[in-house]
């Protein structure tokens, strides 16, 4: 049971406490820590108070916190350790640590400037405060370092990971910073709560191989559980129908958890933020409702912050962070991945229903309902708020940034688990991702919701819990090494528009129904390397997977057709109504297979349509992309050629080993394409006066540029 460990917890109790007694506090790592003895039965909560002077009743003093029972006895601790003895480990303010004893309660305070507060505890709705007994003996003094003594996360265990050998886990505790003003966090730690929950405690574990090598920066892959689920789950080891376990980094599973949450049944003992947050007006102290403000990403903002924080302890490379979920934490990946792309690599997301919370769950009193779609603090390409219920479709902006990282999207035709099931939603988000250009790989196939091991995983992706019957896509370890998120990627898309493509249905659940395939992918067997980009060209080998040890990640075809957008370009950014040139060339024989023109779309994306890509057992192909009105303008890249008679009245001589000419009016459009036949000169018939771009290419593959003028 889910409980057990808190019930295991309160059997130790057989005494009881007269009151909340012997409150310490000390100022440590950017943070004041405030330790009491608390009593038994437990209280639901705890007040804390503070204020330079020493005071007898809280009507004299700010109440600064109020930490729900959970909270200040660490359940999140026991419950992802297994452990109803776990307590706190935080810093002793000398240097070292203080474990807290079973029965003592913590508060975590976090100051925005030097002083000294005397700290009080009480029971909520009580008064008085009793020196000696339930105020610190003294202001304790604190002091406002950012730089000098930053915020931290607190090392509670070190263990190898229960699931498995060869792994070590660190289980990770860190206190929030609670305020209404969202925007007023220190430097060095942005505001994760309001005001009501100062103070709460998170959880997280990182695991990673006993023979990690740190001397070099290696990636960071976060995996986020479903409703209902809690760390422990994605630790190394886990979830081997999955295949979880980092090989060349780590792997961090977060806690998401609201503790003291009040609903619709209140009092509920928590309540999970999707891996997003919740309203900035919210007060789980109380069924009153006000009425909602904006919904602030308090969540997102600790996940990046501890990534950040991971980074300056270890040697993250952060141009390496990946991020996975299933389920509930497939939606709050894939909202993180769209609301801070430039931070991840990719995303992989299992089972999400592209839909967010239902309307009729305890979620609305922290959301809302999709009819409301309250607005978040995020701002889109567009400069407007993003709406919640706008962060969980596959296919809307959530920021500033044109593109998003590659993202992994499966599902399963027998998911009928309430809001994340397999539904017209989800296909229809499926086909409207597949037209936009952003890369999205989606898989379908027979398996159910859930994420555990059992028959029902014998689908066509997942077909086993032996590692070699498992794709390798699904795998933490395949973008540990494969995806960057400093490094442009192809895009492949419109892949429904091939007809040798699967087709995943209309949303019916069910498979053997006659609606759709089976199983399938849009662009699941697409793979590329090679990347390289200039300011004028891009480049990059393409190829179908043939030869992998899964099969059904090969291809059954020889080849497949797509329209290929470059995204997240470094260097290679013509601007829109650019003139580019591709074309495709067989990497083995350096044959020309196909080519084109087209111009920049809207919003300076770059688009080339209908490549072939072969399996890699019959061909790869070398695509080139070239901006070639900046390629002439700044005579970089391409070998510029000078053209005779020019002006010219029609004629153009070349030299004799050329196999292919092509001249673009001004504006990009191909007017004329020659192969090779024998001559030394092409002719322009039929083209108006006005300057033009000539590219020949020659038999060796060189290709060269240059301007002429017809009058």
């Amino acid at each position: 049971m889910r409980y057990l460990i808190l019930l295991i917890f309160f059997s130790f109790f057989s005494y009881s406490c007269i009151s909340q007694s012997n409150v310490r506090a000390w100022y440590a790592d950017g943070q004041v820590f405030v330790v009491w003895v608390y009593e038994t039965p437990v209280e639901e909560t705890y007040a804390i108070y503070t204020s330079p002077d020493t005071f007898t009743n809280t009507s004299g003093a700010t109440l600064v916190g109020r930490p729900f029972y959970l909270e200040y006895i660490g359940y999140g601790l026991k419950e992802n350790l297994m452990d109803s003895t776990a307590t706190y480990k935080i810093p002793n303010g000398t240097g070292g640590k203080y474990q807290l004893t079973l029965n003592e309660g913590l508060f975590v305070f976090t100051p925005h400037q030097t002083g000294s507060l005397y700290f009080a505890v009480t029971k909520w709705g009580e008064n008085e405060v009793i020196p000696g007994e339930n105020i610190t003996d003294e202001a304790v003094p604190f002091t406002y370092s950012p730089i000098g003594d930053p915020v931290e996360c607190h090392l509670q265990r070190a263990f190898p990971s229960p699931f498995t050998t060869g792994y070590l886990a660190l289980a990770y505790c860190m206190w929030s910073d609670g305020r209404q003003n969202h925007w007023e966090g220190r430097p060095d730690f942005p505001i994760m709560a309001n005001a009501h929950k100062n103070g709460m405690p998170s959880f997280f574990f990182v695991s990673a191989p006993l023979d990690l090598d740190e001397t070099s920066p290696f990636p960071l892959s976060i995996w986020l559980h479903g409703g209902g689920g809690i760390a422990r789950q994605s630790l190394a080891g886990s979830r081997v129908e999955l295949n979880i376990n980092p090989e060349i980094g780590s792997l961090v599973a977060h806690d998401d958890k609201l503790y003291g949450y009040r609903g619709l049944t209140p009092p509920h003992p928590d309540q999970p933020t999707w891996h997003f947050g919740y309203r900035k007006n919210y007060d789980p102290f109380t069924n009153t409702q006000t009425p909602f403000d904006t919904v602030i990403n308090y969540t997102q903002r600790r996940y990046l912050w501890i990534d950040r924080w991971l980074a300056d302890e270890f040697n993250v490379d952060t141009s390496r962070i990946n991020i996975h979920g299933h389920s509930m934490g497939s939606a709050g990946a894939l909202a993180l991945a769209k609301s801070f792309p430039s931070h991840y690599a990719s995303a992989t997301l299992f089972n999400t229903g592209c839909a967010g919370p239902d309307s009729i769950s305890n979620t609305v009193y922290i959301f809302g309902t999709p009819k409301d779609n309250f607005p978040t603090n995020l701002k889109n390409r567009a400069g407007e708020a993003v709406k919640f219920y706008d962060l969980w479709a596959l296919y809307t902006n959530c920021s500033a940034e044109r593109d998003i990282p590659l993202i992994r999207h499966w599902h399963g035709k027998n998911d009928d688990n309430g809001i994340m099931h397999w539904g017209p939603i989800v296909v229809e988000n499926m086909i409207i991702t597949d037209a936009s250009g952003t890369g999205i790989q989606q898989y379908w196939s027979e398996r159910p919701h859930g994420m555990d091991l059992a028959p029902a995983y014998n689908d066509h992706w997942i077909m086993g819990i032996p590692s070699d019957q498992q794709t390798v896509h699904d795998n933490v370890s395949f973008p540990e090494s494969h995806h960057h998120s400093n490094e442009s990627f192809p895009a492949f898309f419109n892949h429904r528009l091939d007809a040798k493509n699967n087709d995943p249905g209309t949303g019916q659940i069910g498979i053997n129904n006659g609606d759709g395939d089976n199983w399938g992918t849009w662009g699941g067997y697409f793979r590329w390397g090679g990347v390289n980009e200039t300011q004028n060209i891009w480049q990059a080998f393409a190829w179908l997977e043939g030869n992998s040890i899964f099969p059904n990640d090969n291809s059954p075809h020889e080849f497949l057709t797509a329209d290929i957008a470059v995204r997240r370009p470094q260097d290679f950014k013509p601007s829109s109504g650019d003139f580019i040139s591709w074309d495709a060339e067989d990497v083995a024989t350096g044959d020309l297979l196909q080519s084109g023109i087209t111009t920049v779309r809207d919003n300076d994306l770059v688009v080339i349509q209908q490549v072939n890509v072969y399996r890699e057992d019959i061909r790869r192909v070398r695509i080139t992309v070239s901006d070639v009105i900046n390629a002439v303008k700044n005579e970089t890249q391409f070998e510029t050629i000078q053209l005779f008679p020019n002006p010219t009245n029609g004629f153009i001589y070349i030299d004799s080993d050329w196999s292919e000419v092509k001249v673009f009016d001004m504006n990009g459009v191909e007017k004329i394409h020659v192969t090779y036949n024998s001559s030394d000169y092409i002719h322009l018939p039929g083209v108006a006066n006005g300057m033009y771009f000539v590219e020949i290419r020659y038999r060796n593959g060189s290709r060269k540029i240059g301007k002429i003028v017809k009058n």
